[in-house]
C-alpha cells in the first residue's frame, strides 16, 4: 500500500512540474485559441488521465463478479 502512495505523490507532483513549465513555454504562433492558455495542454491530459481512472472504476464496478459466481 506504500507503493501507491508513493506514485500518487510522484504523479500529482508531476502533473504540477508540467503545469508550472507550461506557464515558461509559449506558443510562438498558437493556431488555435486554447493554445493561448498557458499550461492547458497538460492541464488537460491530467484531467484526461484522472476521468479514464474514474471510467475504469465505474465500469468494475458494473462488471465485477465475486470469485465463484459460476459455481
Amino acid at each position: 500500500m506504500e507503493k501507491i502512495k508513493i506514485l500518487k505523490r510522484l504523479y500529482f507532483l508531476l502533473v504540477f512540474l508540467c503545469i508550472l513549465v507550461g506557464f515558461l513555454a509559449k506558443h510562438d504562433h498558437a493556431v488555435f485559441f486554447w493554445h493561448k492558455i498557458p499550461s492547458i495542454d497538460a492541464i488537460f491530459g491530467a484531467l484526461g488521465a484522472i476521468l479514464l481512472l474514474v471510467a475504469k472504476k465505474i465500469v468494475h464496478f458494473f462488471t465485477f463478479r465475486e470469485e465463484n459466481f459460476y459455481d
